[in-house]
């Protein structure tokens, strides 16, 4: 396959690369994708009339995939980026809207949605239905809310918006629900986490409601590749699905490892990731090639587009505006932005044009969520790049080392639990205003209502009346928060312009008073932080640095169970505060100076894992008889107690940063806490505690996860911090960007010590 024309006459991007000006090995691996397009197949049932209408013949795993429709079974279809698996639920969906029943699409984004619905109506023109289908969002005007009820038989729509606009108001939807032929559920991956708890417990409610209509809806679902997609379909639905997998590739992609340039002849001191990106972002707008960098942090996009100093080059991210969100995706279809620096944003499939080259700063997590932003390039038939700079992390180490298991690397598992202790009480408020929830009747063959689970201590209490449950609670959909922690705070210049939305965590990590808040590759300095109102004011800055926060946590122990033997799962309240802020110098990162703050604390109950590193292992006093004991290991094999803190402390930020390797979690949602002597009672013992927790009220199931996973985790933190070049540790093994206290005492050698010992203790161990 051919390059795109601008990269004329080199031969491969890994060529254009190596003659960049500055280049100085920067390549360190570098593989070409075959493309492999996929095979069309014979296909002769019901809804060849539809493929016929539109002039489509379907590949063999989208017949495959209509078989299994047609035989009434639930669907998940998990396969590579623009795979074709959309028309797997575009073809039933507009045979349903033909035939006069109606079909709902779930979307984890309103700007996913409008993308499809251009899609869906542009094939519903062919049949003739397409003002028969709609969107149904926020930004849907009143007016066509009412046409989307009353003559909608296609609805796209969101988690979001099905909970505060639809499920609330069912009655006005009765009709529209007696005839549901099938529920799509789009982007299936991405409903993982709280989110992915959230929405299982709204599609569970939407089900429920849709039986009491007379419905039987039909669940297709399509996900990127995961490792758990049938598993994962039941667990948001309670359903059982059928699953078929495929990988076709339609064009080659270039895979290439960019690791910034060395600072000094070891390789041990690196320019700045962002920099790095940043310089990249310039060339490939010179280029004119169109592109796409992907960051794991809002801070981060908006630094790399503030370096690159190019108009070509702009920051995208959630917190902006629909409007301005708009505004950056046509500029880049209309060429006058060349590169988009986004966060996950942009990482689910909306249609922007034919990019070239996808760059991806820092690892996102998952196998999963790095090819679903790599597939991002090579939807058309040039060749396309996508790049990989490793950030100074764990997990980048780690796959910098083996950039191999990027490219062969088994998927991970999706988590989401829609039996949450925190959520599922709030859902159930929410389904006993909806539909009182039905006790069971004794010899009844009546299935039992999802929402009838009394082992859940719901307050304030359901109230049973005539063998139904009723909630207490005025409008409990209102007090729910989908997305984000806790209450949105707005964003707002000194003019009372709206910029974005934070949530409560955000608001107290990155608006704090005194911090510098970057919004589309401008500085602003926080005037004040207003609680009452839920509003941070902005002014214009000129300062040359911006900020990272501290902050302090504390765990309680409330209950807990053991998974293997020293390895304890269970509840705990977290106490998190913000207790200080760092300025750094734009660039070069430099810490200017350490600012004390005291922030209002954040209190919830959630999930961790904990262990006791140096159970069992010699650790000797620092002082005996009377002098002082020097700290000889590791070849010695033992360590002093004035290196246990530091041990433990390293060895937590080791583990973090390693965990999404083998739990599909997002780095910011987990958390960790090393205490050299926990001060409360334990049921696992005193000593030495390392707990790892999920970052949100309730817990996701991350912690619980981790623990099944425990002899895996820290051979693979023993291998890190072994093969790491550093002397002292660095960012890619033992520093982490989220430390809250600012990576103070840390020693690697100690931590690689409790790594190894850990490793060799739990060898072929299997948790209970």
């Amino acid at each position: 396959m051919s390059l795109p024309k601008a990269l004329l006459p080199y031969t491969s991007y890994a060529e254009w690369l190596r003659d960049l000006e500055g280049y100085a090995g920067q390549l360190a691996f570098v593989r070409l994708l075959p493309a492999e397009p996929p095979q069309k197949a014979a296909y002769n049932g019901v809804f060849s009339g539809v493929l016929a209408a539109l002039e489509l013949q379907p590949f063999s795993f989208q017949a495959e995939a209509f078989a299994v429709i047609e035989q009434g079974q639930h669907l998940v279809m998990a396969t590579s980026t623009a795979s074709g698996k959309s028309l797997v639920f575009q073809a039933p969906v507009l045979k349903a809207v033909l035939e006069g029943q109606t079909a709902l699409l779930l979307y984890p984004t309103k700007a996913l949605a409008h993308d499809q619905l251009g899609r869906l109506r542009q094939m519903g023109r062919v049949l003739e239905v397409a003002d028969r289908i709609y969107a149904y969002d926020g930004d849907t005007p009143d007016s066509q809310r009412k046409k989307a009820r009353e003559q909608g038989r296609a609805l796209l729509t969101n988690p979001d918006m099905l909970h505060f606009g639809l499920l609330p108001r069912h009655g006005e939807w009765a009709a529209f629900l007696a005839r549901l032929r099938y529920i799509v559920l789009d982007e299936l991956h991405a409903y993982r986490g709280v989110f992915g708890s959230h929405t299982a417990l709204i599609l569970q409610r939407l089900l429920r409601l849709a039986w009491h209509y007379g419905a039987r809806p039909q669940v297709i679902a399509a996900s990127a590749t995961i490792a758990n997609p049938a598993e994962h379909a039941q667990g948001l639905t309670g359903l059982e699905f059928v699953q078929i997998t495929a990988s076709p590739r339609g064009a080659e992609r270039e895979f290439a490892v960019w690791v910034p340039k060395a600072l000094d002849k070891e390789g041990k001191n690196r320019r700045s990731p962002n920099l790095e990106a940043a310089l990249l972002a310039r060339h490939a707008a010179e280029q004119g090639l169109r592109t796409l960098i992907f960051t794991n942090a809002r801070r981060t996009a908006e630094l790399v587009a503030r370096y690159a100093a190019d108009d070509r080059v702009r920051p995208y991210r959630a917190g902006y505006t629909a409007a301005d969100r708009r505004k950056l995706e046509q500029a880049l279809q209309e060429g006058t932005v060349r590169v988009l620096v986004s966060t996950s944003a942009l990482e689910l499939g909306v249609d922007i044009g034919g990019l070239e080259v996808v760059v991806l700063l820092g690892y996102p997590g998952s196998v999963s969520s790095f090819w679903q932003r790599a597939g991002r390039a090579g939807r058309g038939q040039q060749r396309a790049l996508v790049l990989w700079i490793p950030r100074e992390d764990p997990m980048d180490a780690y796959f910098e080392q083996h950039p191999e298991l990027l490219l062969t690397g088994a998927p991970e598992s999706a988590i989401a639990d829609p039996d949450n202790p925190t959520l599922f009480p709030l859902h159930a408020h929410c389904a006993a205003r909806e539909l009182p929830i039905a006790l069971p009747v004794e010899a009844s063959t009546q299935p039992l209502d999802p929402f009838y689970k009394p082992w859940h201590n719901i307050q304030p209490p359901l109230i049973e009346k005539h063998r139904r449950l009723f909630s207490t609670v005025r409008n409990p959909h209102q007090a729910l928060i989908l997305r984000g922690f806790g209450k949105t705070f707005s964003l707002r210049d000194n003019t009372g312009k709206l910029l974005g939305t934070l949530d409560e965590r955000q608001a107290y990590w990155e608006a704090h008073p005194g911090a510098v808040y970057l919004h589309q590759g401008e500085g602003y300095l926080v005037r004040n932080l207003d609680l009452e109102r839920r509003e941070i004011v902005l002014l214009p800055g000129l300062e040359d640095y911006y900020t990272q926060p501290r902050a302090e946590t504390e765990i309680e122990v409330l209950q807990g169970e053991e998974m293997l033997e020293g390895v304890w799962v269970g509840s705990v309240l977290l106490r998190e505060r913000v207790t200080g802020y760092v300025k750094k110098r734009f660039v070069s990162e430099v810490v200017l100076e350490e600012v004390a703050l005291l922030m209002p604390e954040l209190t919830f109950q959630t999930e961790a894992v904990w262990f006791h590193p140096c159970l069992g292992l010699a650790v000797l006093p620092t002082v005996e008889a009377g002098n002082p004991v020097e700290p000889r290991w590791p070849e010695r094999g033992f360590l002093t107690e004035a290196l246990v803190p530091s041990a433990i402390h390293a060895l937590e930020h080791t583990l973090i940063g390693l965990l999404p390797l083998f739990v599909l979690a997002e780095r910011q949602d987990i958390g960790g806490v090393s205490y050299p002597f926990y001060p409360r009672p334990l049921p696992s013992g005193s000593g030495p505690t390392i707990f790892i927790y999920d970052g949100y009220p309730g817990g996701v199931g991350y912690a619980r996860a981790a623990a099944r996973q425990f002899p895996r985790w820290v051979a693979a933190a023993r291998d890190l911090l072994q093969r790491c070049p550093c002397e002292a540790g660095c960012p890619r093994c033992i520093l982490s960007p989220k430390c809250g206290n600012g990576n103070q005492f840390l020693d690697k050698q100690a931590a690689l010590l409790l790594a190894e010992w850990l490793s060799t203790r739990y060898r072929n161990r299997k948790p209970n």
